[in-house]
């Protein structure tokens, strides 16, 4: 987090820990501006913040449960205290486009980048809290987002494997002889049908039924024959065979 005060730029370079993902680190830094702005000596008359992530600012700006609802509620807390230390101060924050050239968002972003890539620097502390007996700092506890992530993650994975798996398996290939004919092809789409589940043995007889569970036997219902095919219907059936 980076301001300007009195002409020169003052920062603060915290690491969160490795727990914790960017959109935490974005809540937190809004959160912490408003710290800043509050504990002045003098108050300013009139307090802006510059942000490139749109979606912590629309964090910060509900207290919903959910990612970052702490720092939402800190920064209200902020905000209270700034409307009771300087009444009708204008307090905002704005969103700003990021890599841009814009002096202060630049700062930040490099401020940032120190952050992660040199935890243990100089001049980066580390954000954590102190244990109930006063003795021992400790890391931020894991974060939503982070928990969020690692689901997604696990699924990606999940998902990619199941693809792969099916790409693997030799791909059916309809043979030659089950290739739509042109003459079938011009015709309606329900004869169309029938010819096909009569070609592939997908038509509706007993021998059918009887493998795909809907029907306890395989016999004809018009002749009683022990197996009813589509041979059967077609050339043997007593009912059909004129």
């Amino acid at each position: 987090m980076v301001w300007k005060e009195r002409g020169r730029w003052a920062s603060i370079t915290a690491h969160m820990g490795f727990n914790q993902e960017a959109f935490d680190a974005e809540c937190a830094a809004l959160e912490r501006a408003l710290e800043v702005a509050t504990r002045r000596r003098k108050p300013a008359e009139r307090v802006t913040i510059f942000s490139d992530a749109q979606a912590a600012l629309a964090r910060i700006a509900s207290d919903e449960p959910g990612p970052g609802q702490l720092y939402a509620l800190k920064a209200r807390e902020w905000v209270g205290r700034l409307r009771r230390t300087r009444p009708g101060m204008s307090i905002e924050l704005r969103c700003c486009p990021a890599h841009e050239g814009v002096e202060g968002n630049e700062r930040a972003d490099r401020e940032a980048n120190v952050a992660a890539e040199e935890p243990d620097g100089r001049g980066v502390e580390w954000l954590g809290y102190t244990d109930r007996y006063g003795r021992r700092r400790m890391p931020l506890p894991r974060s939503i987002a982070n928990i969020r992530r690692e689901v997604a993650e696990k699924k990606w994975v999940e998902a990619r494997d199941r693809s792969e798996r099916k790409i693997r398996r030799k791909k059916y290939k309809m043979p030659e002889k089950l290739r739509q004919q042109a003459v079938v092809a011009r015709g309606p789409k329900r004869l169309a049908e029938r010819f096909h589940q009569l070609r592939t043995g997908h038509c509706r007889t007993g021998q059918y039924l009887e493998w795909t569970k809907y029907s306890d036997t395989a016999a004809c219902g018009w002749c009683q024959h022990k197996t009813q095919t589509r041979e059967h219907l077609l050339k043997h059936c007593k009912e059909w065979r004129t």
